[in-house]
């Protein structure tokens, strides 16, 4: 007798869990979907502009999937959580769990059990994807943008290196052929020399980066403004002399593992400048996958009472959202606060406590609206006693 209540129970646990994982993928995958374009379309104009192929742009594309995660995961689970108990309640299977004896916190059990999985994967992409993932996409993009070859030659645009010296590409193709180029070099005024080619090639070599002419001519000339030309099928112009030097690399906050947040190096110059947004983000890494939590007992705190409405439920779905989101702008906030003054680094960890706190004892049945009416009928019947005892 004993195993079949407990193979019901496991059923029913299964049951209201599959109810939350679903509706969780399918938000999971529209809010990151969404998020992911609006980031994409930045990455893409980068790597357009950089003359880069599809591959570096999809690359850069899984790089930032993390930092869309961290966001996405609690939001994600909140809404699926709301829609699992939405459904349980239409569709009258709350209330035939509570005819057959079952507790609030017996249906929120497994409810629980994906808010702590999820909770579990928001501290994996906290602590280890997203800092992994920041540190190679600044890597690459860097790399990009320091990349003289890729700065110097924009198609149909006339670019300037160096005082005195102009390029024009008419069009640049994958890989980094080029059609169209013009080089007009007057760094010596008195001997000002143009190079122009049907077709160009971007190589680079262990001496440096290279543009290789091919079908072209030189034009040089003298002071006696006296013009040469020089044809050619193929010539190597030397582009390693106007290359932008390497740029200080520093790891900012999102590009940090927690132990570099929490206690940086005030030896370095940026970890000085910016010690306390790094710690203050340091603890918002261990605050945020909490929520997942929290909004998962918000939800439940919600929709779990057993109270019938003619009406429906469309006013408390409203009202748990609203909840929900103020408190996540609260947490944002609470950031923002630690790093103007220190000693408040605590308030990101008493705001997730309490919200918890406070939609447990919800889910147990405390009504803080019928709560605050008793005290006030407590405060007004103490304030007639008072007055008529004078």
């Amino acid at each position: 007798m004993a195993s079949d209540t407990q193979s019901r129970v496991f059923k029913i646990d299964a049951y209201v869990a599959r109810l939350v994982t679903g509706p969780f993928l399918v938000f999971m995958l529209i809010l990151t979907g969404v998020v992911w374009l609006t980031q994409s379309l930045e990455l893409l104009n980068d790597v357009i502009e950089q003359g880069q192929n599809i591959g570096v742009f999809l690359y850069l594309s899984v790089l930032v999937v993390p930092s869309i995660l961290v966001i996405v995961l609690p939001i994600g689970l909140f809404f699926a959580v709301v829609y699992c108990l939405y459904r349980l309640r239409s569709d009258s299977e709350l209330v035939v769990m509570y005819a057959a004896g079952m507790s609030r916190w017996q249906v929120a059990r497994p409810i629980f059990g994906c808010a702590l999985t999820v909770m579990l994967l928001a501290y994996l992409v906290n602590m280890l994807l997203l800092p992994m993932a920041m540190r190679d996409m600044r890597s690459v993009l860097l790399e990009m943008r320091t990349e003289f070859a890729s700065s110097l030659l924009q198609a149909g645009e006339f670019t300037t290196p160096a005082a005195g010296l102009t390029v024009f590409v008419e069009n640049r193709l994958p890989g980094g052929e080029i059609e169209g180029l013009l080089v007009h070099d007057n760094r010596d005024k008195d001997k000002p020399v143009s190079y122009i080619a049907d077709r160009g090639q971007l190589i680079d070599t262990r001496e440096g980066p290279r543009l290789i002419m091919l079908n072209g001519n030189i034009q040089r000339r003298d002071a006696k403004k006296k013009t040469d030309f020089l044809y050619f099928d193929k010539y190597a112009f030397d582009l390693s002399q106007f290359e932008n030097p390497a740029e200080e690399r520093y790891f900012k906050a999102y590009e940090r593992y927690l132990p570099e947040l929490l206690w940086p190096d005030t030896t370095q110059a940026y970890d000085n400048q910016y010690e306390n947004e790094l710690i203050a983000e340091g603890h918002a890494r261990i605050t945020s996958p909490l929520y997942a939590l929290v909004f998962a007992a918000f939800a439940m705190a919600g929709l779990l009472p057993n109270e019938f409405n003619r009406r429906g439920y469309g006013r408390r779905i409203v009202l748990t959202v609203a909840l929900g989101l103020a408190v996540r702008l609260l947490d944002l906030a609470s950031v923002g606060w630690a790093t103007r003054y220190p000693m408040l680094i605590g308030i990101q960890y008493l705001i997730p406590i309490a919200a918890f706190a406070g939609a447990c004892a919800m889910i147990g049945g405390w009504k803080p609206m019928a709560s605050l009416a008793a005290l006030r009928r407590g405060s007004q019947t103490i304030g007639s006693a008072e007055a008529s005892r004078s």
